[in-house]
């Protein structure tokens, strides 16, 4: 075999071998549920605003390089002092033909000082680009969460229908035999339609936590969840938290917002100093002297600036606004900390008063809403006690689960919102 044969068949490998690696990570996608994890990933891979941010910052990196190079010099070319009444090129001893270059040097150190504002402009659309990144875990989280918590309160309200389906059972057969009143039958069959009803309720919630969650990561927003409720592991206490504030990237881009207007207010102050230009210009001249000799060529270097001085209503202004944009700035990341921090203390509050909530339902609630209903079936069965108390014993015992379910997935929210404050970009 030649080797240009072995390349192409060891190329062919390769890629069967990336493919069957692809179907395999679906499979095992498809079979375990989408985690988390890999939601995350899939948004954080496929988002096109995160390519936008990334493509600005490369833009303004562009430009921080041409900003500080001299501008393009200008040729001038044309003739002067050609007589009107021959237009003869040789006629006249001040008629030339110029070819000529100006370069003009900008003010100061303008040039450095636009490129630095630019680098410290694409600096904070990085930082922009991570907290972007923060936000779109965030919203995944909490998309994915409520997805799985429609799945959880679906499994539950489908014991509950086996419960009330067998209760309307076994209520018709007890009517049958007349030991109930038809009343009781009419009864078991409305609390059945109920749950039934709330099936479909659910169904119609999750659809509309999919399509939340399709906006992140498209397609793979319909496949099966993992059934496990995730482990985002708990958020570092509130004070800490508050001092990592300072680096988090919203807090960074804002800082380097207001070092670039503070740039602009040094850039302002070049327009004190005036801008140089420089003219060489070569003028070429026809014809010859009184005393038969070729007229000689002339050579011409003039020097140009202007005169900043009369600056009240121009350079004044100029810096005035350059202080005023870099106090807004400065007003902007102070209003920002003060709400993340504001929210960061919300949240831990609300974290705080759902474990003890979680704790009450797991050692109280749930245990003792389980052994009444158990209790009022006994009775019920025994004829000790009527449907109505049976019924509302059943109720509340899966209304508390229903509510125990969503009280969980809004714990893992609260706890995604406390990490994202940490500003640790995923």
């Amino acid at each position: 075999m030649s080797l240009k044969n072995t390349g192409l068949a060891e190329g062919l490998l390769l890629k069967l071998f990336a493919a069957g690696c692809a179907l395999f990570a679906t499979l095992h996608v498809n079979a375990a549920g989408l985690s988390l994890e890999q939601a995350e990933a899939l948004a954080l891979r496929q988002d096109p605003l995160l390519l936008e941010v990334e493509s600005r910052r490369t833009a303004m990196e562009e430009m921080a390089v041409a900003s500080e190079q001299l501008p393009d010099p200008m040729l001038r070319m044309g003739f002067m002092s050609l007589p009107t009444d021959t237009w003869n090129f040789g006629q006249e001893p001040m008629t030339q033909a110029v070819i000529g270059v100006t370069q003009k040097f900008p003010r100061g150190n303008t040039r450095a000082l636009r490129a630095e504002q630019i680098v410290e402009q694409a600096g904070a659309l990085d930082e922009t680009l991570q907290d972007q990144r923060l936000r779109i875990a965030l919203a995944v989280r909490e998309d994915y969460l409520e997805v799985l918590k429609q799945l959880k309160l679906a499994e539950i309200n489908v014991e509950a229908i086996q419960a009330f389906s067998d209760l309307a059972d076994i209520t018709q057969d007890y009517y049958a035999t007349g030991r109930v009143q038809q009343q009781d039958v009419l009864r078991a069959a409305v609390e059945l339609a109920k749950v039934q009803d709330r099936a479909t309720r659910i169904a119609q919630e999750e659809d509309r936590a999919r399509a939340r969650l399709e906006t992140w990561i498209g397609p793979d927003a319909r496949l099966e969840l993992e059934s496990e409720w995730p482990d985002l592991g708990p958020p570092p206490a509130l004070d800490e938290l508050r001092e990592r504030l300072a680096g988090h990237p919203r807090i960074v881009t804002l800082q380097k917002q207001a070092d670039a207007a503070d740039t602009g207010i040094e850039l302002a102050q070049q327009r004190y100093k005036p801008e140089f230009g420089v003219d060489l210009a070569y003028g070429a001249r026809g014809g010859n002297n009184p005393d038969g000799s070729s007229r000689a060529d002339l050579f011409s270097v003039m020097l140009t600036m202007d005169l900043p001085l009369f600056h009240a209503n121009r350079q004044d202004r100029y810096k005035a606004a350059a202080v005023s944009e870099s106090s807004a700035a400065l007003f902007s990341r102070d209003d920002t900390y003060r709400r993340m921090s504001s929210e960061a203390g919300l949240h831990a509050a609300t974290l705080k008063r759902q474990f003890e909530r979680k704790k009450l339902f797991e050692e109280s609630l749930l245990p003792d809403a389980e052994f009444n209903a158990e209790a009022a079936f006994s009775a019920y069965q025994a004829a000790l006690d009527s449907l109505t108390t049976l019924m509302r014993a059943r109720i509340t015992e899966y209304e508390l689960q229903l509510e125990y379910a969503g009280l969980l997935a809004e714990l893992l929210k609260t706890q995604a919102r406390l990490h994202y404050f940490e500003g640790d970009t995923p």
